[in-house]
């Protein structure tokens, strides 16, 4: 792998925070009735107005969310595979590259596929999101174990609230629940966005 090319995968891992800040002012602009706590992301990319629950939800500027989407799932897959199989050793590490490319996948998936436009199709290419963020942190701190043993107990951690996260909006779906429902969404997804930048500027290339 050439300079140019970790260098390419440390730029797009540690712009991944960015995913975060792109949602928060894609949601500051969504309609009255949108709240982070309770309304889903996938709403924020819903290209007309749709009710769930009562509430009517129409997110202006679903073109930049969507777009999101696409943008940070690539580059979350383009850095797994120029900077990740890098600084991850290791099987559990080559694995780690691999779980976040699914994510990385699974988020052009949603992207493309609007909840509001294809509701189960939206759903089904989602679902990797969920299973893969938790699972690829907890590989990546494996795989950190042995050379950076405080980076690996602290992704650790975040994999443990991303896991969190995803069994409560889990349990929340299946029950049919709305209050909380933004919140641990958002508790399964963004820690997986905002660790891959840690990562990639505390860690060195091997």
């Amino acid at each position: 792998m050439s300079p140019r090319g970790v260098g390419l995968g440390r730029a797009a891992w540690t712009l991944q925070p960015l995913y975060v800040v792109t949602e928060v002012v894609v949601g500051l602009q969504a309609s009255r009735d949108y709240g982070f706590t309770d309304s889903t992301i996938s709403d924020l990319g819903n290209t007309s107005c749709r009710t769930v629950r009562g509430d009517v939800l129409c997110s202006p500027w679903h073109t930049a969310m969507n777009i999101g989407f696409i943008w940070f799932g690539v580059t979350l897959a383009l850095g797994a595979l120029l900077l990740g199989s890098r600084t991850l050793p290791g099987r559990t590490g080559t694995a780690a590259v691999v779980v976040w490319c699914v994510s990385g996948l699974g988020s052009v998936g949603v992207g493309l596929v609007p909840v509001n436009e294809h509701g189960g199709l939206h759903g089904l290419v989602a679902l990797p999101v969920f299973l893969a963020q938790p699972t690829a942190l907890l590989l990546t701190a494996f795989s950190l174990w042995a050379m950076r043993p405080r980076l690996a107990r602290a992704t650790l951690v975040v994999a443990a609230l991303s896991a969190v996260g995803v069994v409560g909006f889990a349990a929340l779906l299946a029950g049919d629940g709305s209050t909380a429902l933004g919140a641990l969404e958002r508790l399964a997804l963004w820690p997986g966005y905002v660790w891959v930048g840690v990562v990639a500027a505390l860690s060195r290339t091997r």
